[in-house]
């Protein structure tokens, strides 16, 4: 018996999109009004989005407008200078072209500061380009510690991540939606690996040298949209394994005191474990229906 079609949880009734603030109004007025600092967006995962013969196993994540497919193939190595006893991961992190960047912002950000005049659409392609390949990197960092590649000898497990949409957090978004895959293709894991990504920003902007470093005149935004981001003071993601409490990649912009970043830790950990508990439900929802199908078609 044929399982119900998965399908985008916000595709046909979305959710109201964050109204544009101008950068006037950075970073005072993006203080939240729909929840609280400390609380994460809307969260959807689904497991088996293709068939297991497109892909041996694959996830759907959805944080907030934040939308991430990823897929999981064992493929041979071909490469003579690849270790022989042990096998290697090949993450590749892609944005849908036209579709999961707005081109708005990337075109804000690439604006020459001496002239201000606008870009060619190959210096914003570059761009992209730029930042897929740092997902990647970060990505592979994420995930390495917790495969055993010795498990796959002259095998290379590649993880590909399709970003559908970009409202922040994409990173976080990545590194879940690579572990349910991998869970989901019956990969040997040593943990699971959940991210969070927690957003500094300052109150107000006037006397900014004075109170860049003060703890109190700072709010702590976790699992951050993209305008949150825009005016933030640092921005820090987090990677951690929730049963060996060891962390697998810390990715930070901007500069925080040590108070500070101790405190964005704490968040951000408080954030995987709460990832935690919903991917691992997740997980055992698939397995559930899984039999239920299976005890209907005997």
């Amino acid at each position: 018996m044929p399982r119900k079609p998965s399908r985008l949880a916000n595709l046909y009734v979305p959710l109201p999109l964050p109204g544009r603030i101008s950068n006037d109004d950075l970073p005072g007025s993006l203080l939240r009004k729909d929840r609280m600092d400390h609380e994460i967006r809307q969260l959807f995962m689904e497991t088996s989005i293709l068939s297991k013969s497109m892909a041996l196993g694959s996830s759907l994540v959805e944080m907030g407008h934040t939308k991430v497919l990823c897929e999981v193939h064992i493929s041979p190595n071909i490469s003579v200078t690849d270790s022989v006893d042990t096998g290697s991961l090949q993450c590749l992190v892609k944005y849908l072209p036209s579709v999961a960047v707005d081109q708005v912002s990337q075109r804000s950000r690439a604006v020459s500061a001496l002239d201000n005049t606008t870009v060619s659409a190959g210096k914003l392609n570059q761009e992209v380009s730029l930042q897929e390949s740092g997902l990647s990197h970060q990505l592979t960092s994420a995930l390495l510690p917790v495969l055993p590649l010795e498990h796959f000898p002259k095998c290379t497990v590649v993880v590909k991540v399709t970003i559908l949409q970009d409202d922040g957090s994409c990173l976080s978004a990545a590194i879940t939606a690579a572990t349910l895959a991998l869970v989901d293709a019956r990969v040997d894991l040593y943990d699971l690996v959940t991210s969070c990504t927690v957003a500094v920003v300052q109150k107000d902007d006037h006397d900014n040298n004075e109170n860049e470093n003060n703890d109190n005149n700072c709010v702590y935004l976790v699992d951050p949209s993209e305008e949150e981001t825009t005016g933030a003071q640092a921005i820090i993601c987090l990677a951690m394994t929730p049963n060996h409490k060891e962390v697998t990649l810390w990715s930070q912009s901007g500069r925080l005191s040590a108070s500070m970043a101790s405190h964005a830790m704490e968040l951000c950990r408080d954030g995987c474990r709460t990832y935690h508990k919903f991917l691992r439900e997740a997980w055992i929802s698939r397995l559930a229906k899984d039999n239920d199908d299976d005890n209907e078609d005997s």
